[in-house]
């Protein structure tokens, strides 16, 4: 797969790995716009998978979910910390797999 550009809008992939993010969660897509402790960890989840499954960039990531490229890899590295609990990290490997299939983006 040819490299995803800062030029390319990827505003639906964004909307795809908050989407997917959001349904994990039971929240709503408009939960994301706003800063609560609710959507902090779907959030966070959401933008790991826009970055890890889809391949994105820190920067096109943070312009998507209104955050800095600094935010994004707190919320990666987060993310990964946490994978050290075997539930949690099926849980993530199953909607890592169900982005990629959604966006067409191979394993």
């Amino acid at each position: 797969m040819a490299e995803l550009t800062a030029t390319k809008d990827n505003k639906g992939e964004i909307t795809l790995a908050q989407a997917v993010a959001a349904y994990a969660y039971g929240l709503a897509l408009s939960d994301f716009q706003q800063r609560s402790r609710v959507a902090d960890p779907a959030r966070q989840v959401g933008m790991y998978l826009a970055h890890v499954s889809l391949r994105l960039g820190l920067r096109e990531v943070g312009r998507g979910f209104g955050r800095d490229h600094k935010a994004v890899a707190h919320a990666c590295r987060r993310i990964e910390e946490a994978r050290e609990d075997p539930a949690f990290d099926r849980t993530v490997e199953w909607l890592e797999t169900l982005t990629r299939r959604a966006a067409g983006v191979a394993a």
